[in-house]
């Protein structure tokens, strides 16, 4: 994070990326992140897949198959803004190779848990893992585009959430066929461990956002020399929790994430139950929804960036009211066995998912991306660890149709503070503007 003059930031403000690549390097850089962020959902929510398998060997309820997803996000709330500020301080690069690292070790050792409580443990692991990777990957792939461009770049990027899921439920469900739910943790590990070796030849943002800088002012006859801004814990802090907007774009989001994540974890159950499939097709029905959210989530992103042009409410208006089509949706979808409604139903979320992303860097300095995002995963993961516990209670009283269909009541919660956040997004839009302006430093 260099300090640089206010007539650079308002040339930042013109619509340039903020660390400049050649475009061969980028699109590989991107292509790492986007493989990483592939296996951080596929281990993530790939273990659903195998629950049904894992309730029969170990012999546990539906309220403690949600305890084992909620550690996952448990996991993800307590560790994301500690891994955040850390990549925030010292390099994007560093930050993002201990997360990789940390959630494909854990992983292995699940496989070697024998119980419910030791393997919520090790899924508490995981889930510090994968934690910051999304605030951090997210912060550095920004970075490298312009901020007119970030809803398709960011719509694009968010294809890996989708691809992940799918690819984790296939995987893990066709290992586990073949030689047993622990196997799937020993190779899925196995394989995501080597990948995250690749982050390793990731840039140092950092250090090339200086040397550029450094370029540019010796070239305006000014010192090489660019100063570095270290963030100050408490002020970010109190910076952060002023922002209403963000604040209340969190809490809609991670409402709606709780009860994406009661209906990702009771999927494959609710299809076995409902339809009497077998575990290899339940996995291969909810994989179906790849190719709607393949579509949706660039698709969103480009619909955001048109719309965004016209009125910068849109980061807020259009999560909403696609989040309003999902509860109706998932609703009827769940009250009919209907597969393509539920499927169809995870699309319309798709669609304007990215609109969280792109708000919670534009919501701040570009100082406070990294940190801002992680606020945002905060929310979604402390909410989403509540998702899966509560649908397993939920399950146990009334069902697993009856519950996943009468929790959509969120969702409409989450619609409805949305739009109140978008009430007051310009306003706190200028305020990040404004301080950028007149701190004269256009950080990382």
């Amino acid at each position: 994070m260099a300090s640089v003059t206010a007539e650079q930031c308002a040339e930042l403000e013109k619509d340039e990326p903020m660390v400049k690549l050649p475009k061969g390097k980028r699109l590989f850089f991107v292509a790492i992140l986007y493989l990483c962020f592939t296996f951080d959902l596929a281990i993530r929510y790939g273990v659903n897949a195998i629950l049904p398998m894992m309730r029969d060997d170990l012999g546990i309820s539906a309220t403690q198959i949600g305890l084992l997803s909620s550690a996952v996000f448990l996991g993800m709330a307590v560790f994301v803004m500690p891994i955040s500020f850390y990549g925030a301080q010292n390099g994007q690069k560093k930050a993002i190779s201990l997360c990789t690292i940390l959630w494909s070790g854990v992983t292995i050792l699940c496989g070697f848990a024998q119980g419910a409580v030791s393997l919520a443990l090790l899924r508490l692991g995981v889930g510090a893992g994968n934690s910051a990777y999304a605030a951090l990957s997210t912060d550095m792939l920004t970075s490298w585009y312009k901020k007119s461009s970030w809803g398709k770049t960011l719509g694009l990027y968010n294809t890996a959430m989708t691809v992940g899921g799918a690819l984790g439920m296939i995987l893990f469900a066709a290992i586990a066929d073949a030689v047993g739910w622990r196997m799937t943790f020993y190779i899925v590990g196995g394989v995501s461990m080597v990948i995250s070796l690749l982050t390793l030849l990731l840039p140092d943002n950092k250090k090339l956002m200086a040397e550029q800088q450094a370029e540019v002012a010796k070239a305006e006859g000014k010192s090489g020399e660019v100063q570095q801004k270290k963030l100050n814990a408490m002020d970010t802090a109190k910076f952060l929790l002023s922002n209403k907007a963000l604040l209340l774009m969190c809490l809609g989001a991670g409402l709606a994430i709780m009860t994406l994540n009661i209906g990702s974890t009771f999927l494959s159950i609710y299809l076995c139950d409902m339809l009497g499939v077998s575990l290899t097709v339940a996995a291969g029905l909810a994989a179906l929804g790849t190719p709607i959210g393949l579509i949706a989530y660039p698709l969103g992103g480009a619909i955001l960036d048109k719309w965004y042009k016209k009125d910068r409410r849109a980061r807020m208006y259009m999560p909403m009211l696609c989040i309003a089509a999902t509860a109706v949706t998932f609703f009827l979808g769940y009250k009919m066995v209907s597969v393509p409604l539920i499927l169809l139903a995870g699309g319309l979320y798709n669609l304007g998912n990215t609109s969280f992303h792109t708000a919670a860097h534009e919501l701040v300095p570009v100082w406070y991306k990294s940190v801002s995002y992680g606020i945002y995963v905060l929310f979604i993961q402390l909410l989403g660890a509540v998702g899966p516990t509560l649908g397993g209670v939920m399950v146990d009283m009334m069902g697993v149709q009856a519950a996943l269909a009468n929790a959509q009541i969120f969702f409409v919660i989450a619609a409805v503070l949305l739009f109140f956040a978008g009430t007051i997004y310009i306003k706190y839009y200028n305020r990040a503007r404004e301080e950028e302006r007149n701190s004269g430093v256009c950080p990382e």
